[in-house]
């Protein structure tokens, strides 16, 4: 259950990491596009305020619930096979959302797309730990985690222009003729889920699960129960769930209220919200990038303990610094400014989070990096809500404390990871 023993790396490992780069930018696509046409829908839908909040939050629970049981196939059955799968079942969903005609009928496919894209990253994962060697997981990790940040930087972009695009016309029936929105978003799903059966092809042509530089490792297939029971035991598992959990609690506010927040303290118009978040989440690009450098390097040279944990603490520290610093700021652009640095501190975590998930995952790679993000994805859920309710009791300014705090318990509960034990000999020797 060790490493893998690795001679020579093949340049097609390369070819790979390109290919599930671009599937994880068109999952974040397929994923954040709702939100960007969610008032036409709404429209056209005759939809509540409350029905439309729910069918964007629907995608979270599903997506966090199945985390660890799709992770688990892709552990058992091969990453390939399962990515593919993926990548085919969320991009029919993604056509299928062109076709509702109500609410449930909107809400199943929420669910269902979250069902379809909770094994991409797990999958993903294990396909790094399979191609990259210990001391490059930081790097390849930080690549295929910044396809799914460009992807959501870019969707409402892309999404505007492809609905401007298609106004007035017909894609296989979809048009937005004689509807009270005037938007063609039935022609913007179908147009993505298109996309996306392209994606899947190219995926299946180019990647393998077993590149042939791995000489030796030993392959132990367990039941469901048994990986759920050793994830459970493990110390580090419950650690590594309460890193994710915490960071998403403040994280989330990027995505979720910072439009109302800019909106109600700054007065900013509609037409400059989404210009502001993007600027935000596209700094974040930049701590991905950076993260799998100063990752490899520390594993480098602190070794697997402090080489994964160091990186991680001390970015969450940040974080929660940068959420103290917005109550006290006067001009939106600074809000948003430190908010970007905040979401570039997060995003400098996340090849640190995946290749701990690799190092200590052994064989079970998908499982491991799906338990952690079970819980970011619990932590994404709970953060409108519960800072909604603090912001309504207590103002924006205790929100942001809230987060800082979030974000600190993450931090400490991010020094205590430790990368030199695997899950399996936790287990043995507990």
């Amino acid at each position: 259950m060790g490493l893998p023993m690795i001679s020579q790396p093949s340049p097609r490992r390369f070819a790979i990491l390109g290919v599930t780069f671009v599937a994880a930018l068109w999952m974040y696509i397929d994923r954040v596009c709702i939100s960007t046409l969610a008032v036409p829908i709404q429209a056209d839908l005759n939809l509540s305020d409350r029905e439309k909040g729910v069918m964007l939050g629907a995608f979270f629970l599903t997506y966090a619930i199945f985390q660890v049981p799709v992770g688990t196939l892709a552990d058992r059955f091969g990453q390939r096979k399962v990515l593919a799968l993926c990548i085919v079942g969320w991009s029919i969903i993604t056509a299928l959302t062109g076709f509702v005609e109500g609410f449930i009928s909107l809400l199943v496919v929420r669910l269902l797309l979250g069902v379809s894209e909770a094994g991409a990253y797990p999958a993903a994962a294990g396909l790094v730990r399979s191609w990259a060697a210990p001391s490059e997981r930081g790097r390849f990790s930080s690549v295929v985690a910044l396809g799914g940040r460009i992807g959501a930087a870019i969707a409402p972009y892309l999404t505007v222009s492809l609905a401007a695009l298609l106004v007035g016309s017909v894609l296989l029936g979809a048009s937005a003729i004689g509807t009270p929105s005037g938007v063609n978003w039935r022609g913007v799903f179908l147009f993505y889920g298109l996309c996306g059966i392209a994606v899947a092809a190219i995926f299946w042509y180019v990647v393998t699960d077993r590149p042939d530089f791995v000489v030796k490792e030993v392959i132990v297939k367990r039941s469901f129960a048994s990986q759920i029971g050793q994830l459970a035991k493990s110390r580090n598992m419950w650690l590594f769930g309460g890193v994710q959990f915490g960071t998403n609690v403040g994280w989330a506010t990027l995505v979720t209220l910072l439009p109302t927040y800019l909106r109600e303290v700054f007065q900013v118009k509609d037409g400059e919200i989404g210009q502001m978040q993007s600027v935000a989440l596209f700094t974040g690009c930049v701590g991905m990038i950076a993260g799998g450098i100063v990752t490899d390097y520390a594993f480098r040279k602190y070794g697997p303990r402090w080489g994964r944990s160091g990186p991680i603490g001390f970015a969450l520290i940040g974080c929660s610094l940068c959420c103290l610093v917005v109550p006290n700021v006067i001009d939106p652009w600074h809000a948003v400014a430190a908010l970007g640095v905040m979401a570039l501190f997060v995003d400098l975590t996340n090849p640190s989070t995946w290749a701990f998930a690799q190092d200590v995952g052994g064989n079970n790679v998908g499982a491991a990096l799906g338990w952690g993000n079970m819980w970011g994805n619990l932590g994404a859920a709970l953060s409108p809500i519960l800072l909604t309710e603090v912001k309504i009791r207590f103002g924006w300014d205790t929100a942001f404390f809230v987060c800082a705090a979030s974000f600190g318990c993450a931090s400490a509960l991010g020094f205590m990871l430790n990368s030199s034990k695997t899950i399996a000999e936790e287990a043995d020797a507990g």
